[in-house]
């Protein structure tokens, strides 16, 4: 293959890849109705945020618990006392 060819196959390539990405986004943002690959993507990424958003209020709530019983045992101390 000559330098040529061996470039323009390197451009095609890297002009199918970025096709690819903007058709993955793509997916991500569109839901259509049918079975098909791009509903099952956008559905995963919907999942995927609810889990973060989830495992975020998790951690928000232990904190808050933490601080509840970090007062209830400074209370409890300080009754006893």
């Amino acid at each position: 293959m000559s330098s040529a060819e061996r470039q323009k196959a390197y451009r095609d390539r890297k002009r199918e890849e970025k096709a690819a990405i903007a058709n993955s986004r793509n997916a991500l943002q569109e839901s259509p109705d049918d079975g098909s690959p791009r509903r099952l993507l956008a559905e995963l990424d919907r999942a995927q945020r609810t889990v973060e958003r989830l495992t975020q209020e998790n951690h928000d709530l232990r904190e808050q618990l933490r601080l509840a019983q970090a007062r209830t045992k400074k209370n409890v101390t300080r009754d006893v006392n």
